[in-house]
Formats: structure tokens, sequence, C-alpha cells
């Protein structure tokens, strides 16, 4: 008779199983702290891909701000020379040539500013606000942001004056006699900074005046001047606007650790 011999298997203790178990969970939350580390560096480089982003932007809105408010502040003081012509209407040539000279030269168009805003549309709508951990700087972006919508709000205005005023200006104005100085601004918009007697020599002689009524000088007189009133306001708004971006600018520098 054979006589076989039967292995039994030892029970492992429980400090073993407790062992085991510790080991695992110290993997997964190893493995956890390197996805989160890992995670958060990602977030970290991509919040200073942004924020370098917005430096850029904000030097960009600085120097157009500079140039656009530079610019309208000399229309508006011209406007007031069209506007002192306005209150005293008369008869003859050289004043009506005077007055069709200042017209074409400040009420043919405005200084415009296009924001960069490419930056901050990513931050808004692309979810990329969430990586701003520095409370001041989110805070310092939210502000600027809300000064860009004021500066918007102002431009829907001063479209709405110009119109009104450039009806009025046709129905006063004999307009043929503007185009060669037309052609010349939209060839160089710099054209309407001529000194006044360069721009005049723009303008041919003649008929300047398609009708002389009072009532229609009242009129042209006080377009002008609510037009005048709305580009001062926005020229005002947006010159507040460049002090936001300076700080802006200096606040994310610093936080950020940016240098030019």
């Amino acid at each position: 008779m054979e006589v076989h011999a039967h292995s039994h298997t030892a029970r492992k203790k429980w400090t073993h199983y407790l062992w085991e178990f510790l080991m695992l969970f110290l993997a997964v939350f190893c493995g956890f702290l390197a996805e989160y580390k890992l995670e958060q560096t990602i977030e970290h480089h991509k919040e200073k891909e942004y924020m370098e982003l917005m430096v850029e932007d904000l030097k960009k809105d600085t120097t157009n701000i500079t140039v656009m408010v530079a610019g309208n502040r000399q229309i508006i003081g011209g406007l007031d020379s069209l506007l002192n012509m306005l209150s005293n209407p008369q008869t003859d040539s050289s004043y009506q040539r005077k007055l069709f000279t200042y017209s074409l030269m400040y009420t043919y168009w405005y200084m415009p500013i296009q924001f960069s805003e490419l930056t901050l549309s990513q931050l808004k709508y692309n979810g990329g606000f969430r990586l701003i951990k520095k409370h001041a700087v989110a805070n310092g972006i939210l502000q600027y942001d809300q000064g860009l919508d004021a500066c918007k709000y102002n431009y829907d205005l001063i479209l709405h004056y110009f119109h009104t005023f450039e009806a009025t200006n046709k129905e006063l104005f004999n307009m043929s006699l503007a185009r060669n100085a037309f052609k010349a601004i939209e060839k160089d918009f710099k054209t309407v900074f001529l000194p006044f007697n360069e721009f005049q020599k723009l303008i041919p002689y003649g008929r300047y005046l398609d009708k002389y009524e009072l009532s229609l000088f009242a009129k042209y007189h006080d377009d002008i001047l609510y037009y005048q009133t709305t580009l001062s306001n926005l020229t005002n708004i947006v010159a507040s606007q460049k002090h936001s971006s300076d700080s802006l600018l200096q606040l994310i520098k610093t936080n950020y650790h940016i240098t030019d």
C-alpha cells in the first residue's frame, strides 16, 4: 500500500495581510500624489504662459491707447475752432472756405482703438481664469475687463452722434469740393493732423455752402457739440483704461516675475 504525503498550506498571519494592504495603499496614494503634482505643475506653467501673453497684450493696448488719446484730443481741440466759427456765421468766401476746411479736418473720422483681447477671451471662455491663483491679479483682470466694456459702450454712442452730424454736414456743405482731401485722408489718415495751411491746399476754390441758413448753422453747431462732448468722454475713459493697463501690467510682472 502506498502512502501519500499530504501537504498543508500554512495560514498567513493577519499582519501579512495588513502589510500587503498598506503597500497597495501606499502605491495607489503615491501614484495619486505624482499625478496631482504633475497636474499642478502643468497648470502652473499654463498660468505663467497666460500671464506672459497678457503682458504682451497690455503692452500693445498701452501703445495703442497713447496714440488714440493724443490724436483724439487734437481733433477735440479742432472741433472747438469749428464750433467757434459756427457760432458766428458769415457770408464772405474766406470765412466759408475756412469753415469748410475745419469741417473736413475734424469731422472726417476720429481715432479708434482695437484692444488686444485674445488672451482675455481665452481666460474668460476657455476655462483659463480658474488657473489664476493670485487673487490680486485675478481681480485686476476683472476690473480691466469692466473698463473695456465701458469703452465699448461709449464707442456705440460716438457712432450715433457721428452719423447725426454727418447728415447735417452733407446738407450744409458742397461736398464735391472735398474729393481731393478725402483721397489724401483715405491714403493716410494722418493728413488730418497737417497744419491748417497745408491741409487747405487740398481744397479747390468754389462754392463751399449748398445752403446759407442760420437755422442749419445752429443745428450743425449743436450736432457737433454733442459729438465733441461724447468724443471727449470716450477719450477720457480710454485714457483711464491706460492707467488700469499700466497698473495691471506691473501687478502681473511683479507677481509672476516677468521681465521685459
